[in-house]
């Protein structure tokens, strides 16, 4: 398989895209299935242009409020975050399974229906 490569142009694009649904997100209509969202958007874009200037500039200040909001919860999200010195670490369940077989549950490690369950517990000391 060849590997797929885009634009610089197409990059910014999706970049772009991606942070519209980011505002769908926080605006907290994310969980509407994908008809009823463009429904509501398609409505917002028609009475758009029919809003006077006092309403869009009130709306805009409502927006601007709540991403300032979000900037800060991210912000102490992101400080509680570090404070905890937490990690991300992504594993396959056969990875698991060796760590497991390596911190010395050999016998629960093969046949484990959990095996992340077991890991947490050999971590944290607890079999």
């Amino acid at each position: 398989m060849s590997a797929t490569t885009h634009t610089s142009e197409q990059g910014v694009r999706l970049h772009y895209l991606a942070n519209l649904g980011g505002l769908v997100a926080v605006a907290g209509i994310d969980h509407c299935p994908p008809d009823l969202l463009l429904g509501v958007l398609l409505d917002v874009a028609a009475r758009l242009p029919h809003l006077s200037a006092e309403r869009q500039a009130a709306l805009c200040v409502a927006g601007q409020t709540r991403l300032e909001e979000r900037g800060a919860q991210k912000r102490a999200w992101n400080a509680w975050h570090r404070a905890r010195q937490l990690q991300r670490l992504d594993l396959t369940v056969s990875e698991i399974r060796r760590l497991l077989a390596a911190v010395g549950d050999t016998e629960a490690a093969p046949t484990a229906a959990d095996p992340a369950t077991l890991l947490l517990r050999a971590l944290r000391g607890a079999r």
